[in-house]
């Protein structure tokens, strides 16, 4: 650890990366000399970026905030030194930097990583810390979001993820098909699910209750995120509870760690490759599909928001558009294997004469 301007700065763990520690002791302080005062006009990347940070630490939520800072220092990694200029910052560093990411296999994935990447310097330039947004422009096609998870998917990854047995307890799949379960019968999101404490949750009731969660600093009057839970889901966490496992969360795997998103990816990713599932089936998936099930089940707009902890319909607008099409194709595929009954064939030709409306043209 290394104190550098007041903020404690991580740098190596353990003494035998000593000089990979001093190596990027050095890089920060020569990044900060190279970042001049926010007053100056002469921001680089880096020193927008990290402004950028900590005017969104008391306004986002950490899970939000912990997944743009990601794209934010890859970006700062390979651009950081640029002063925010139209001389030195390009929409094409942008464009290269995107393009470089050949892990980024979807249009949605890149479309996603370009948004990030505008928010500090739209926020910069409105704060009036650099005259514009150098890389202002720069878009990709939005590609196709994350899809719904389809039961028979949910079912093969519940069948196949029972591993090894141990000799207290659930095995190690049952722990993961507890989660799964939880998140298609509730349509919570995951990091909801992994952080999910007993104190959060009134059995009695039905119901979750988190004060704290992704919306909750976004809202001019913050309200609590309500999860209400059906019978199923009750005696499932009853269940769990019985256990009188240790620790404050509800799931845990089967070493008695709490669940993070690299152990349920990785989970997910084996689940996935056992079953034969694509790849594009992820954990969100299940909170898409309760939403999508929502609405053709004839669920209104406004519950649906309130069941999914939407501060607004327009979000969930999106399951009415999914479900639309999926009742319009599942019609219009029993037409095409015959499992309409057609209308009778009228018997004389004063019927053939008599419209849909019983009027005759």
């Amino acid at each position: 650890m290394a104190q550098v301007a007041g903020k404690q700065e991580k740098l190596a763990r353990g003494r035998e990366n000593k000089k990979a520690a001093e190596q990027k002791l050095r890089d920060i302080l020569t990044l900060r000399a190279t970042n001049p005062e926010p007053e100056s006009g002469r921001l680089t990347v880096a020193a927008v970026i990290d402004l950028y940070i900590e005017f969104a630490k008391s306004r986002l939520a950490p899970t939000t905030l912990d997944e743009r800072k990601r794209y934010f220092q890859s970006f700062a990694e390979a651009h950081g030194f640029r002063v925010v200029n139209d001389r030195e910052c390009l929409p094409y560093h942008l464009t290269a930097w995107v393009d470089s990411r050949t892990e980024w296999e979807s249009d949605w994935t890149k479309n996603h990583a370009v948004s990030i990447i505008h928010r500090p310097f739209n926020w910069a330039a409105k704060q009036r810390l650099i005259p514009a947004n150098p890389f202002r422009g720069v878009a990709h096609r939005p590609g196709s979001p994350r899809r719904p998870m389809t039961d028979d998917e949910f079912e093969r990854l519940c069948v196949t993820a029972h591993g090894r047995t141990v000799k207290t307890g659930p095995h190690p799949g049952e722990r993961f098909v507890e989660f799964l379960r939880f998140l298609r019968l509730t349509g919570a999101r995951p990091c909801e699910a992994r952080t999910l404490r007993w104190t959060d949750i009134n059995l009695d009731a039905g119901v979750v209750v988190l004060t704290k969660h992704k919306t909750s600093k976004t809202q001019r009057v913050p309200k609590p995120r309500v999860i209400s839970l059906d019978d199923e889901i009750v005696k499932l966490l009853i269940a769990i509870r019985s256990r009188n496992e240790p620790g404050e969360l509800v799931f845990y795997n089967h070493r008695g760690t709490a669940w993070n998103r690299s152990s349920l990816s990785l989970r997910l990713q084996r689940g996935r490759k056992k079953a034969g599932i694509p790849a594009d089936a992820k954990l969100y998936g299940l909170r898409h599909a309760f939403g999508t099930r929502a609405i053709i089940n004839g669920v209104d707009i406004k519950t649906l928001a309130e069941l999914m902890g939407h501060t607004t319909t327009r979000v969930t607008e999106h399951y009415v558009h999914i479900a639309g099409n999926v009742a319009h194709l599942q019609s219009a595929l029993q037409k095409v294997n015959g499992r309409v009954t057609p209308s009778p064939a009228p018997s004389t030709p004063q019927e053939a004469a008599v419209g849909p409306d019983g009027r005759t043209p």
